[in-house]
């Protein structure tokens, strides 16, 4: 299996119900892909992480895929590529892990 890792941090210029708007939207439209594309094995949106001093995320997408090609395949989605479209609309300071499990 491939895990695939993001953390985001929320854009600058959203009020607090904005961005509470804006993590239900992604979470949403993430976790719906589970369903709609084929290799996908889980996806998780955390949207409420620990207050940590830190600050280093707001927003954690937890995804699980078959294999290499299914983790492809669902980048090149178009369901994917709309919400993804979204995601990048309203966070910054985007990270990303892949690897094996």
């Amino acid at each position: 299996m491939v895990k695939h890792i993001v953390l985001w941090k929320h854009g600058d210029n959203f009020s607090e119900t904005e961005k509470q708007e804006h993590a239900k939207i992604i979470k949403e439209s993430l976790e719906a892909l589970v369903h709609k594309i084929p290799g996908v094995i889980s996806i998780k949106v955390i949207t409420n992480p620990l207050p940590s001093g830190s600050g280093d995320a707001d927003l954690i997408l937890d995804s699980t895929f078959e294999s290499i090609d299914a983790l492809n395949t669902y980048q090149e989605h178009p369901e994917h590529i709309k919400a993804a479209t979204y995601v990048r609309s309203v966070v910054k300071d985007r990270k990303c892990i892949d690897y094996w499990e």
